[in-house]
């Protein structure tokens, strides 16, 4: 769960709120005057962190991208009753390219199911973010740039996507009540119909409906046995 008052670098603040993140704010620049624009957009991440971004070439915004892929995306943290200005929120900037990667509309459908219902449609594509770099805002003074070396990870064996889904899919269908007990830990409540839909080197991402969590590892992960070593350690933790 998010928790501003857990010790964090600036590096993983910004890894975290990537991850985290179900919404942004797009902005870029209108491709017929000089005004910024700027919408709402459901975004997920690759393995590095990288924002993914599903989008119809008939919305403003693609129309903008397709005259200056150069962009912007803000993410904070969920308020959840506290004061918004308090809490951690980061621009990244960075340029919006197309891709054709299935692995990578793999990992971005499994995060939003519902997205399957027009993913396919001829004007709608894939946009990852190159990132540049982040402005973190994270409290009261604590304003920082960031380059992208310092945020984004090496995916790794995770990097091709076939690891991953056959991790997942083992997961939540042989060990689903496993799943269950990871976020019971997690939420400090009894909960179910939970399902895993990331794993990248540092966490696990699970969704229910339209409610997320992130379970970080104690260590980054360099293995399909090492996610089933953490998973393990996390299992007993939960248990005692």
């Amino acid at each position: 769960m998010t928790d501003s008052s857990s010790p964090r670098t600036k590096a993983e603040t910004v890894r975290w709120l990537l991850r985290r993140a179900t919404t942004a704010s797009l902005a870029t620049n209108m491709s017929t005057d000089t005004y910024p624009y700027a919408s709402l957009v459901l975004m997920a991440t690759d393995p590095a962190g990288q924002p993914l971004l599903l989008l119809s070439d008939l919305a403003v915004h693609s129309r903008n991208i397709a005259n200056n892929a150069h962009v912007s995306l803000l993410i904070s943290e969920e308020p959840d009753n506290r004061d918004p200005l308090t809490l951690s929120r980061i621009s990244v900037e960075g340029v919006l390219d197309p891709v054709e990667e299935s692995v990578l509309k793999a990992r971005y459908l499994r995060r939003y199911p519902s997205a399957r219902d027009f993913a396919e449609f001829a004007d709608f594509r894939l946009y990852r973010m190159t990132v540049a770099r982040a402005h973190l805002v994270a409290g009261f003074g604590k304003i920082h740039w960031i380059g992208q070396d310092e945020f984004l990870t090496n995916p790794g064996f995770l990097a091709n996507g076939d690891a991953e889904t056959d991790i997942i899919k083992h997961m939540n269908e042989d060990h689903a009540g496993a799943v269950q007990e990871l976020m019971t830990a997690s939420t400090g409540e009894g909960t179910d119909g939970w399902e895993i839909c990331g794993i990248d080197i540092d966490g696990i991402d699970l969704r229910r409906g339209w409610q997320y969590e992130r379970i970080l590892f104690s260590s980054p992960v360099t293995s399909p046995d090492d996610v089933r070593l953490r998973v393990i350690e996390l299992l007993k933790t939960a248990r005692n």
